[in-house]
């Protein structure tokens, strides 16, 4: 009976550590896209400094989760949105005001990783 108490409290333990982390996630998920919403209007508005500035600031707070996205997201999700970031920032820093595909590649990888770390049915089971 004991260990079957112990058993159910570590499994309502893992259960709200996976919400913790999936609501951590979708916290730094939600504050990059904001970052990256943010250059994407002032390169609309035709100012390309602000919008490198904002997709800077987006990928720095990326970078600086580094060590917790290693641990929660696969590499190749990783690797995908930095090289996004640099593909962007590379059309930025060349001063071209058509760069919304570099902003909409962005984008997708940040939202497939959200989509894929939801909680269903299927990810516990």
């Amino acid at each position: 009976m004991k260990r079957g108490l112990i058993a159910a409290g570590l499994l309502i333990l893992l259960f709200a550590l996976l919400l913790a982390n999936i609501r951590r996630l979708d916290a730094l998920l939600g504050a990059v896209e904001a970052g990256v919403c943010r250059s994407s209007a002032a390169l609309r508005a035709g100012d390309v400094q602000l919008a490198a500035s904002e997709a800077e600031a987006a990928m720095k707070l990326w970078q600086s989760k580094a060590d917790y996205a290693h641990i929660v997201l696969r590499q190749g999700e990783i690797d995908a949105v930095s090289d996004a970031f640099f593909e962007l920032l590379k059309e930025l820093r060349a001063g071209e005001a058509e760069a919304e595909t570099a902003y909409l590649s962005l984008l997708c990888h940040l939202d497939s990783i959200g989509r894929m770390d939801q909680l269903r049915l299927s990810s516990v089971f």
